[in-house]
């Protein structure tokens, strides 16, 4: 599957079908189907998207939408800062110039009242919590106490997570029921969960993406080792024994997988077309960490009890050398160009510098206590230890030549025994010179600008223990020059405006765009009904009495089904510390409804169940109304990117 957008746009000027001029600039629009190995999941039911021509646009099909501005000359406008929408058309009717200009208006100071079916600029921060579940934030804008846009339960606490390269899946370790949760990044709904050998752990993908692996630290014998997962299919491929204890993965430009087995001291080597062992290198006691360099095409293996990191040679599978330092290494992570190697000491509270060129070690730097994990922006290696609130970064311009580090306050506590996990607390943003970090002894996430002296701002967890955080990416991109390219998963059947704004030079324009049916989507699953929303999105003030109505669909017949006795309704403050229970009453045409009174500002889900039908309270979609009290002023502003500083409260 490949939803990259500069991989599934098609070569030439073909599917430009959509062109406008403004102010001497060309702009052209065009959607991309991309159906390759596409597998989706409607309710239980596995639908293949094959099936469908690869020219048409249907819902629940991944997309590429571009847009490409040439001036007079068709010189290509490269680095632009832009918007789009994706907002269905006000009563079949194509936007004039009017509607289209306070659509972008509306979109722009990202009113409640008037948000788009798909926000083209979006990003998200992702929080894995110890409660089970995972919040979706969306930083940019609050609904008033609340910006949880989605909240995502797992079955178990989560362990460590990875995205698809194509951002459009995530997969979750889950290590207390032995199974990886597979996740739709783009709808954030659970597609399955995978059983696994025991205990699964580390998560990474091998460079191609075609495999997921995840690392089994099974007690049980035959089991410790690594799952192979085909990551199109979500079927497991191999599983492969390696060893003994906590295992870590890389990978190397010669497809092999690198499997470190901390109880036997060894790291096992995987032929990744023949997924069988190779070999096994003993390196010591109690390897914990594994980074992989190009540029000296060598494995690194950093040995907790005896201090010492080894190279092995990606050509010869051997070790060909050893830096040796003191015991106590917990993580280590090499720069992007793998020219550089930062390993931190937990039990000396400091981070080494290695030159991979050389093999040696250049420089100490001091640290908090208890060093544990290390992560990577433009500029800094950020170093969090457990038993310190402040995180420290060591600048990477000039590396080497100066001790120093800068730190930071990361909260008001220290992260300590809730710290234990897998996933990285530390994420850089898109822009690489700012980060977010999660304390979980504090429950909040903080975001920090590189050059303060202190975070500029934080968010809540709604009551939840943050204990991992990432970035989710949703916004256009320059993908070749002057094109300009986002990746989605189609909405619903109907007719849409595509809002485009370009802030210099001052470009406004809709285009319009289509998403058809898809006929698939229609097959029985296992429900006896689905729900159906009479209004796609409710708004609602604190105090006031907001009537939501809403379908059953009977699944076979596609006909609203009247006449159930015991619909049932339970509403979810987002926070999910209040709970409001309703029994629907029949409405008009076959729909139902009930009446509630939202008592404070924030996001609220309402779920049905049907327990003559066999229907929890969790099987069927939910319906979001948002409270807000009304707006006091408005400012026009494009959407903020990571990089500027996220609208936390």
């Amino acid at each position: 599957m490949s939803t990259d957008p500069g991989a599934a746009a098609p070569s030439g000027d073909g599917g430009w079908k959509q062109t406008t001029k403004i102010s001497g600039v060309k702009v052209d629009f065009r959607g991309v189907p991309s159906l390759k190995d596409v597998v989706i999941k409607h309710g239980p039911l596995p639908v293949s998207l094959n099936e469908i021509s690869s020219t048409q646009m249907v819902e629940g099909q991944q997309a590429v939408l571009q847009f490409r501005l040439t001036d007079s000359t068709g010189t290509p406008l490269t680095g632009l800062r832009m918007a789009a929408w994706l907002d269905q058309m006000q009563a079949g009717k194509a936007a004039d110039n009017e509607t289209c200009r306070r659509k972008i208006q509306s979109f722009l100071q990202m009113r409640i009242s008037a948000r788009p079916e798909v926000d083209l600029n979006t990003y998200y921060i992702l929080a894995l919590t110890q409660e089970p579940s995972i919040l979706v934030i969306d930083p940019r804008v609050g609904f008033s106490t609340s910006k949880l846009y989605a909240m995502i339960d797992l079955q178990a606490p989560g362990e460590d997570w990875v995205l698809s390269r194509n951002n459009d899946r995530l997969f979750v370790t889950m290590p207390t029921v032995n199974k990886v949760a597979a996740l739709d990044a783009m709808t954030f709904r659970t597609i399955t969960n995978i059983e696994t050998w025991g205990k699964p752990g580390r998560l990474a993908f091998q460079p191609d993406g075609q495999y997921l692996w995840v690392a089994n630290d099974s007690e049980r014998p035959g089991e410790s080792g690594v799952t192979v997962i085909n990551a199109t299919t979500l079927e497991v491929a191999a599983r492969i024994p390696t060893g003994k204890g906590h295992h870590e993965i890389v990978f190397d430009e010669n497809q092999n997988a690198y499997v470190s087995n901390q109880a036997e001291g060894t790291v096992s080597i995987i032929s990744i077309p023949k997924l069988a062992k190779v070999k096994d290198i003993d390196v010591g006691r109690s390897p914990v960490a594994l980074a992989y360099s190009g540029a000296s095409m060598s494995v690194y293996v950093a040995g907790k009890d005896e201090g010492a990191i080894l190279v092995i040679s990606s050509e010869s599978l051997a070790v060909t050398a050893t830096l040796k330092d003191k015991p106590g290494f917990t993580a280590m992570l090499l720069t992007p160009d793998g020219r550089w190697g930062f390993v931190a000491n937990g039990s000396e509270n400091n981070v080494l510098l290695f030159d991979v060129s050389s093999n040696k070690f250049l420089q100490r730097y001091e640290v908090g206590r208890s060093p544990d994990q290390l992560a990577l922006t433009t500029a800094y290696v950020y170093v969090r230890s457990k038993e310190s609130d402040h995180v420290h970064i060591i600048p990477l311009n000039g590396v080497g030549s100066t001790a120093h580090t800068a730190e930071f306050p990361a909260g008001q506590n220290q992260p300590g025994a809730l710290a234990d996990i897998l996933a990285s607390p530390i994420a850089a943003s898109q822009d690489g010179d700012s980060a977010f970090v999660a304390n979980p002894a504090d429950r909040r996430i903080y975001y920090y600008q590189e050059g303060m002296a202190a975070p500029m701002s934080s968010m809540e967890s709604y009551g939840r223990v943050p204990k991992a955080v990432k970035v989710l990416d949703r916004s256009i991109r320059e993908t070749q020059p002057g094109v300009y390219s986002v990746g989605l998963r189609l909405p619903k059947p109907g007719t849409y405006d595509v809002p485009l704004f370009v802030e210099s030079p001052s470009i406004s324009n809709c285009f319009e765009f289509t998403v058809l049916p898809n006929p698939l989507l229609k097959k029985k699953g296992d429900m006896p009904v689905f729900l159906r929303a009479v209004k796609s999105e409710l708004k609602a003030q604190p105090g006031e009495p907001v009537q939501v109505a809403f379908d059953l669909v009977d699944t076979a017949t596609g006909k609203p089904r009247e006449g159930i006795k015991d619909v049932q309704v339970t509403v979810l403050l987002a926070e999910g510390l209040r709970q409001l229970r309703f029994n629907a009453e029949p409405a008009e045409d076959g729909a139902y409804q009930f009446t509630f009174t939202p008592t404070i500002d924030g996001v609220y889900y309402a779920m049905v169940q049907v327990p003559s039908l066999g229907i929890r309270a969790n099987q069927l979609s939910y319906i979001m109304i948002r409270a807000t009290a009304p707006e006091s002023s408005e400012a026009k502003a494009l959407p903020e990117s990571p990089k500027t500083q996220p609208n936390f409260q």
